[in-house]
């Protein structure tokens, strides 16, 4: 089954690839006037945590709420995800068969946010009230929580709060105090295996320098080999051609020997 997803300016790859997983064949929309009028269209939006996570700052939410009319007339199935708020089973289940009430226990929850980024939210939020009150109305929309079966998420300030109280705040200082503390000694008892490292990449250089001369040791010794066996060649061919030399003078001197006597008879012949 094919849906669409639009998510300005977020990153869904999570959401879509559960909805992958429950074997459904996502079409991501970079322009929501592509959408086809026939698919589900699955319309992203998040708390205001989860927009400063993904992107920061922007007028997503309001290019959003501006698009929903004309999508609402375009697509005839449609409704929103907030994406810091998924039951993904629920999820699947409306892609499936649209307009089916989500199971009691698949409703989704807001995950505890960290103190530190509740801390951000909450100042962004102070200097930019217009995306609290565009975030507040996706969430009024009835195509966003009513569809999830919970209440919206009018009081995500009051989240945030109790998330950045001060002994969330101190006890995340001291999380991190002792995260940074036991990276430090992680460090310490990495170094000496850094070093030894260190000392078996030089190891592996000398190794590697050692297999080349050796691999230029044994080019010689086969050119040497090569050079013997052409030595011993010519030296096969110098004894046989001493050979020869020595059988030429031996039929030369048979020869001079037979001419000295052949001489001698022809004088005591005259004679």
């Amino acid at each position: 089954m094919q849906i669409q997803i639009w998510a300005p300016g977020l990153d869904a790859s999570r959401l879509m690839d559960g909805l992958v997983q429950a074997h459904l064949q996502v079409l991501p929309l970079a322009d929501p006037a592509a959408a086809c009028a026939e698919l589900p269209l699955l319309i992203v939006y998040a708390d205001p945590l989860g927009r400063l996570a993904s992107q920061g700052a922007g007028e997503h939410n309001g290019a959003l709420l501006a698009a929903l009319p004309q999508l609402e007339r375009a697509v005839s199935l449609c409704r929103l995800v907030n994406l810091s708020c998924v039951a993904l089973p629920a999820l699947v289940a409306w892609c499936v068969e649209a307009g089916a009430a989500p199971p009691p226990e698949a409703l989704p929850r807001f995950a505890a946010p960290d103190p530190f980024e509740a801390l951000l939210a909450m100042a962004w939020l102070h200097e930019h009230p217009e995306h609290l009150q565009a975030y507040k109305a996706l969430e009024a929309h009835p195509l966003a929580a009513a569809l999830d079966g919970r209440p919206p998420d009018f009081d995500c300030l009051g989240r945030y709060r109790q998330a950045a109280s001060l002994d969330a705040l101190f006890a995340a200082r001291q999380e991190r105090a002792a995260l940074e503390a036991d990276l430090a000694e992680l460090a310490q008892q990495l170094q000496p295996l850094q070093e030894q490292q260190l000392e078996a990449l030089a190891l592996r250089e000398q190794l590697a320098l050692l297999q080349a001369r050796l691999q230029q040791a044994d080019a010689l010794q086969e050119r040497c080999s090569e050079l013997q066996l052409s030595l011993q060649a010519q030296q096969l061919d110098l004894e046989q051609l001493a050979r020869r030399l020595a059988l030429l003078e031996q039929l030369v001197s048979s020869g001079s020997e037979a001419s000295l006597r052949l001489q001698g008879r022809l004088a005591q012949a005259l004679a």
